[in-house]
């Protein structure tokens, strides 16, 4: 102790106080503390330790454990805490230390959308210069030693650090971990799936409901419709309700949010309207009491799926495919046919047929006028059976010529002529009916002979012959071998179903007659219609060959005479009454019959 006193005292030139406790060194001499083994007592001075650079520092060989030395390099005190073989240089005096030390930012700052572009950027602590860097993202090495790290592919949850690296002197905790930067990364939104709701609606109908499941991360969704439609609520939202107008298109969605718009999904959407009015009814409109099978029809609408037919009061439809019906009639058809159309949008508005009723109705018999006569086929009609009956001959009456014995005779019946014809609604045919040929006076066969009957005949415009029925020849005497001996004779020559009346000189009948049925008073044929429309004829007493010799008469009464076609009626020299008339049929579904009608002709008309 006294040696380590001698020391001190020459070390300082101080008072110095020593004993065995320690060493107390102080202007005045004062006493060490006694926990201390050296106690400097200076207000003015201080203890200045060992000055070493960084270099000497480390060259110390085993330096002891806590062991203080002055870092000239540094500009502070570092003390060893490790151990003489593994020195570990403290740092006391923080304030000077340069500790290695990095944090990180990221731009843009926040939550990104998917794909955007981000800078990192780490900013060393003060006075760590030209440090080395190494970016981590998830923990894996990225990027290069720089400063600054950028990612386009960044996903929601990735983690980005960087550590800091220097070698520089007086630089500790190096290398340095940056602070982690999480990231959340929100997507565009994905396409929604299929819309729920009808494709097919209704014109201005209201209430229509379409709606799709919730798309991951959409903030809001985007709807359209067809141009004159609306979203009357929901817009934004998952499920829309709209009121349509008129016109078909699409019901549309895509999902949004900030970071953008969905591809879109679409829903056709057909509008349908409720039908249109029907077109006009087509069918008779003028119907008999009764009438049966009478057929009704439209042109289909376009759109609609059922029809819905009225018809008047005691009717009643027995047949119904939709756009035609068959109808059967009451004893009073009268009112109206109709007809709307439906689907499943409403029923349109009312095509109507009016139904009056006829006062031509089949079977129609037009009987001898004495002058020509029309039939107007009627509506709906293009199919017609013509029945047509020539006249009877005139009777020869009792009585002999010149005063002989008195016998007679009756005319021959008139044909039976039917046929079938097309004919068109509308049409006019002109009808011409025989009358029964003129009686032979009695007892004076030199005033003439009895007339041959009337054909009927129907014809059209042109003219164009339909049917004409033959009639009947006129009743006669028989006269054998000229002698003036005149008996009872068979019945005159009947209406022939042929070409030209029949001739049977027994009966004193005339046979064909000449064209035109030429002769004194005789009855016209159809060769002359054109320029005698009415074929006006007076079978009368006589005519159709001369009346000098007693010649048989032509067709008798209106309505042509016996002949008919190219051939009328007229009587042969000496005979005693007109020619039975020939007939023609230029119908289908033929039935000809000759020596039939009695008395007038007549003309049956059916459809």
């Amino acid at each position: 102790m006294k040696k380590l006193c001698s020391f001190f005292l020459m070390l300082f030139s101080v008072a110095a106080f020593c004993q065995t406790g320690g060493v107390g060194i102080s202007p005045g001499g004062s006493a060490p503390d006694p926990s201390a083994a050296l106690d400097v007592n200076f207000i003015n001075k201080g203890v200045l330790l060992p000055r070493l650079n960084q270099a000497q520092r480390d060259a110390i060989a085993a330096p002891a454990k806590g062991l203080f030395i002055y870092n000239t390099d540094c500009d502070v005190v570092n003390y060893n805490a490790g151990t003489s073989s593994s020195p570990n240089w403290v740092t006391l005096n923080s304030s000077n230390a340069l500790v290695a030390a990095v944090s990180i930012s990221a731009n843009p700052v926040g939550a990104i959308c998917s794909g955007t572009n981000v800078t990192f950027t780490a900013t060393p602590a003060s006075g760590i210069n030209s440090p080395t860097y190494q970016w981590k993202l998830n923990g894996g090495n990225v990027g290069t030693n720089s400063s600054t790290y950028t990612n386009s592919s960044l996903n929601n949850g990735d983690v980005v650090t960087c550590i800091l690296s220097s070698n520089a002197p007086c630089v500790t905790g190096s290398p340095a971990t940056s602070n982690s930067i999480s990231m959340t990364v929100n997507p565009i939104p994905a396409t929604p799936g299929s819309i729920t709701g009808n494709t097919s609606v209704c014109a201005s109908s209201t209430g229509n409901i379409y709606s799709i499941s919730p798309v991951a991360g959409a903030t809001a969704y985007n709807w359209t419709v067809p141009g004159d439609a609306a979203i009357a609520s929901g817009a934004g939202n998952t499920s829309i309700t709209v009121t349509f107008g008129s016109q078909s298109g699409f019901v549309s969605v895509a999902a949004a949010n900030s970071c953008g718009i969905s591809a879109q999904v679409n829903d056709s959407v057909t509008v349908t309207s409720a039908p249109a009015t029907p077109g006009s009814i087509s069918g008779a409109s003028s119907v008999c009491a009764s009438a049966t099978s009478k057929i009704y029809s439209i042109s289909a609408v376009s759109g609609a799926t059922s029809y819905n037919w009225s018809v008047p009061g005691g009717a009643s439809i027995t047949a119904n495919s939709d756009t035609t019906i068959t109808v059967n009639f009451g004893v009073n058809p009268i009112g109206n046919i109709a007809v709307s159309a439906t689907n499943f949008c409403g029923t349109g508005g009312q095509s109507t047929l009016s139904i009056s009723q006829t006062s031509i109705c089949p079977p129609l018999t037009l009987s001898y006028t004495g002058g020509m006569q029309t039939f107007t086929v009627p509506s709906g009609v293009t199919s017609l059976t013509i029945e047509a009956f020539g006249a009877q001959g005139g009777n020869h009456s009792p009585g002999q010529p010149y005063n002989s014995a008195t016998c007679g005779c009756n005319g021959g019946n008139g044909a039976d002529i039917l046929g079938t014809f097309a004919v068109t609604p509308g049409q006019v045919l002109n009808v011409i009916v025989g009358g029964q040929g003129v009686d032979q006076p009695s007892g004076n066969s030199a005033n003439g002979g009895a007339g041959g009957g009337g054909g009927s005949f129907v014809y059209s415009a042109g003219p164009n012959l339909f049917i004409a029925a033959g009639g009947g020849g006129g009743g006669a005497l028989y006269d054998d071998a000229y002698t003036n001996n005149y008996t009872a004779s068979p019945t005159g020559v009947v209406g022939q179903a042929g070409n030209c009346g029949s001739q049977n000189r027994s009966c004193w009948a005339g046979g064909c007659g000449g064209n035109n049925g030429s002769g004194d008073l005789a009855g016209q044929g159809w060769n002359t219609i054109a320029s005698n429309p009415a074929g006006v004829g007076y079978g009368g007493y006589g005519g159709g060959g001369s009346a000098e010799y007693h010649g048989g008469g032509g067709g008798g009464g209106y309505g042509g005479g016996g002949g008919a076609g190219s051939t009328a009626g007229c009587g042969a020299n000496y005979g005693d009454g007109g020619g039975g008339g020939g007939s023609y049929n230029g119908g289908n579904n033929q039935t000809n019959t000759a020596g039939v009608q009695t008395g007038n002709g007549k003309v049956i008309f059916t459809w």
